[in-house]
C-alpha cells in the first residue's frame, strides 16, 4: 500500500505545483466535498498552509460519504498502481494522443488520414436516385417537465396533467431537453423542422422534388420522467400542428408505448424484450431504435427505402453554403454518394463494409466562407495548465479537435470514418441485416461512437464511407442556451460515466482490447481506459476542490451504481443485447402475420393536420 501511495504522491507532485496548490485554502471552499478533495490532495503537499487543518479534517470525516466513495474508488485498482510507477506525468498515462497532438498536429492528422484511406473501392451495386423515396430520415426530442409550472407557455390542456411530475424524481437525464414551457423562439423543434422544410423547398426549386412530395422523418420522443410519454406526445403532435406549415415532411411520431406496441406485436411471448427496444432512458436505446426503423419501414410501410439518415434538429442543412462550396444541393450530394453501401480495403488490408455514411457540422457564423470550418476548435495547452483541472488528466480534446479536422474537411471519397457524429450519419439496409449492428442500451454519451464497437472483427468490419460536402450547420446555442447551460451538470457526469462504461464495454467485445483502442484511435479510443477507476479518481479529486458539492453529491452516486452496473451486468447486458437484434432481423423477414398490425401502429404515430 505504501508504494502506491508514493506513486501518488509522485504523479500528484508532477501534474500540480506546490505554488499552485498553495493558492487553494480551506476558507474558500463553501462545501465538505471540496475540503475531502483538498485534504486528500494536501497529504502530497506538506507544506501547504493548510496542511494540519487538512489532516484532521481527513480525521473527523474519515465516514463522510464522499471520502468513502473516493476512498473505495481507488481502492478498486489500488495494485494498478504499481504499473504506473515508470510513468512521469498523468498525461503519459491517460492522455497519450493529447501529447502527440499538441507537440506536432500537423503530423497527428496525417496519421489518421493515413489510417482512414481505402484503396480497391468498389461501387455498390445501386445508388440513391431518389432521397425522398429511399431515404428514411430521423432524428429524436427530448421533453422535460417545465421550469416554471406558472409559465404562460404550458398549453392550458396540459397544465393539470403535468402537475404531478413536478414533485417526481427525474428517471432520466439528457444533454438539453426540451422544457414543456420553452418559449417558441428556443424550442429545437420547431427550428429544425421549420429549416428542415426550408430546405427542402430548395429542392422542389431545384427539380429534386415534385409537388406534393414528402421526406418520411420518424422522431423518437424521450422523456426525463416515466409517466409523461402521452402528455410529451401531445405537446410535440399540437406544436407542429398550431406552429408550423410544413410542405414536404411527413412526422411520425415514436414514444416508449409506441415502441412497446410494436415489439410486444414482434415478440408477444418475450415481455423482456420491451426493455431492449424503446425510446427512453439511456442514448443507445432511441439511437439504436432509430436505425433499425428502417427495417421496419422496408418490410410494412414501403420497400423502397433502404436507406436511412439521422440529423439532429438542433443542425440545419444550409442550402446556400451547400450549393457555393459544392455547387450541389442536400439532395444532390446524397445522389453523388457513389461507395455508400459499397466497400473498400484499410492500411491493414482488412475488407471495410461501407455501409455507412458520416458527414460533418459547421457552425453557425462560420458558413459564410468558402472553406470548411471544423464545429470543434483546438484546445490552448496554455489555457489548460493556467488553472487547476482535470484536464492536466485528462484531455481528449486535442484528439477531438484533430480528429475533426482531419475527417471532415477532407475533400476527397477516399476514407471511412470512425469518428462520427450522431447526426450526419447513415446506414444502409443491408449493412443492418448483415452486421445486426447497435449501441447498447447503457450506453449514456457518444452512442454514435459506440455503434461501431458491437460489429469489429479482425478482417472485416463495418464503417462509414466519408461524404465531401455532406455538411450541416450546428445552431444550437442560437437558440438553446437556456436549456445546454440547465443540462451542463448532468452532462459532465454523464462524460464521466462514459469512461466506465466504454472501458468496461470494450473489454467484453470480441476484439481484443488494444486492437479496439487502434481501431477507434484517436478520439473514442481515449475513453477507452485499462484503468478507468484510477483516472476517474483523479479527475474527481483534482476537479473536486472547484466543484459544487451537488455536482460531487450526485456524480458520486451515479459513478458507484455506474461501477457495479459495469462489474456485475454489463457483459451479460450485452450478450442478450446482441443476441436480440439478430433475433429482430430474423422476425423482421418473416412478419406476414403481423404486417397490417404494424401497419396500423406505424400510422397512428403519423402527425397529420
Amino acid at each position: 500500500m505504501q508504494m502506491s501511495e508514493n506513486i501518488f504522491h509522485k504523479l500528484i507532485s508532477n501534474t500540480i505545483n506546490e505554488n499552485e496548490i498553495n493558492t487553494v485554502r480551506f476558507k474558500n471552499l463553501n462545501n465538505n466535498y471540496s475540503k475531502v478533495c483538498l485534504s486528500i490532495l494536501l497529504q502530497t503537499f506538506t507544506n501547504h498552509p493548510d496542511a494540519n487543518l487538512a489532516s484532521q479534517f481527513l480525521k473527523n470525516n474519515k465516514n463522510h460519504s464522499f471520502n468513502k466513495f473516493l476512498t473505495k474508488f481507488k481502492n478498486k485498482n489500488k495494485n494498478d498502481f504499481k504499473r504506473l510507477s515508470n510513468k512521469e506525468n498523468l498525461w503519459s498515462i491517460f492522455s497519450p494522443t493529447a501529447i502527440a497532438g499538441s507537440s506536432d498536429p500537423k503530423n497527428f492528422k496525417n496519421q489518421i488520414l493515413e489510417k482512414r484511406i481505402l484503396k480497391n473501392l468498389k461501387k455498390p451495386k445501386h445508388s440513391i436516385q431518389f432521397p425522398h423515396k429511399e431515404i428514411l430520415f430521423l432524428s429524436n426530442i427530448l421533453i422535460t417537465i417545465p421550469e416554471d409550472y406558472k409559465s404562460n407557455n404550458i398549453p392550458l390542456n396540459l397544465q393539470s396533467r403535468i402537475k404531478p411530475f413536478l414533485s417526481k424524481n427525474q428517471n432520466y437525464w439528457y444533454d438539453h431537453p426540451i422544457p414543456i414551457d420553452a418559449f417558441d423562439h428556443e424550442n429545437e423543434i420547431l427550428y429544425g423542422l421549420r429549416h428542415l422544410d426550408k430546405a427542402l423547398n430548395i429542392e422542389f426549386k431545384r427539380g429534386n422534388l415534385k409537388i406534393n412530395e414528402k421526406i418520411s422523418l420518424i422522431l423518437s420522443l424521450s422523456v426525463t420522467h416515466i409517466g409523461l410519454e402521452e402528455i410529451a406526445f401531445d405537446y410535440v403532435k399540437n406544436k407542429i400542428r398550431e406552429k408550423l406549415n410544413l410542405k414536404f415532411i411527413n412526422i411520425f411520431i415514436f414514444d416508449e408505448n409506441r415502441t412497446s406496441k410494436i415489439i410486444t406485436t414482434l415478440f408477444p411471448k418475450h415481455y423482456d424484450y420491451k426493455e431492449l427496444f424503446g425510446v427512453n432512458g439511456n442514448y443507445g436505446r432511441h439511437y439504436t431504435f432509430l436505425k433499425y426503423a428502417l427495417i421496419l419501414w422496408n418490410k410494412v410501410i414501403n420497400k423502397s427505402f433502404k436507406y436511412s439518415f439521422k440529423i439532429d434538429l438542433d443542425q440545419i442543412f444550409d442550402q446556400n453554403f451547400l450549393i457555393r462550396v459544392s455547387k450541389m444541393s442536400i439532395f444532390e450530394i446524397f445522389k453523388n454518394q457513389k461507395y455508400w453501401g459499397g466497400s473498400g480495403i484499410d492500411f491493414e488490408d482488412r475488407l471495410v463494409d461501407l455501409g455507412m455514411l458520416a458527414g460533418g457540422l459547421v457552425n453557425k457564423g462560420e458558413t459564410h466562407k468558402d472553406y470548411l470550418v471544423p464545429d470543434v476548435k483546438r484546445p490552448m495547452k496554455k489555457t489548460i495548465f493556467s488553472t487547476i483541472s482535470s484536464k492536466r488528466v485528462f484531455c481528449p480534446d486535442w484528439s477531438h479537435a484533430l480528429s475533426t479536422e482531419a475527417e471532415i474537411t477532407y475533400e476527397k471519397e477516399n476514407i471511412h470514418r470512425v469518428h462520427v457524429t450522431g447526426g450526419t450519419t447513415g446506414i444502409t439496409l443491408n449493412a443492418l441485416e448483415k452486421w445486426a449492428p447497435f449501441t447498447p442500451s447503457f450506453i449514456n454519451r457518444a452512442e454514435d461512437q459506440a455503434f461501431i464497437i458491437s460489429s469489429l472483427n479482425k478482417n472485416e468490419f463495418l464503417s462509414h464511407i466519408h461524404a465531401p460536402y455532406l455538411i450541416m450547420r450546428h445552431d444550437k446555442l442560437d437558440f438553446a442556451k437556456r436549456t445546454v447551460i440547465n443540462a451542463k451538470l448532468g452532462k459532465e457526469i454523464g462524460n464521466l460515466e462514459r469512461i466506465l462504461l466504454f472501458s468496461y464495454y470494450s473489454k467484453c467485445s470480441n476484439f481484443d482490447l488494444s486492437l479496439i483502442k487502434g481501431h477507434l484511435w484517436p478520439y473514442t479510443s481515449s475513453f477507452i481506459q485499462k484503468f478507468p477507476e484510477i483516472l476517474l479518481y483523479f479527475i474527481l479529486l483534482i476537479d473536486g476542490i472547484s466543484k459544487s458539492e451537488k455536482f460531487l453529491h450526485d456524480a458520486s452516486i451515479r459513478l458507484k451504481r455506474t461501477q457495479n452496473f459495469c462489474n456485475v451486468k454489463l457483459e451479460d447486458q450485452f450478450k442478450l443485447e446482441k443476441e436480440f437484434w439478430k433475433n429482430f432481423i430474423l422476425r423482421t423477414n418473416n412478419i406476414l402475420d403481423v404486417k397490417s398490425s404494424l401497419r396500423e401502429i406505424i400510422y397512428s404515430s403519423q402527425i397529420v393536420k
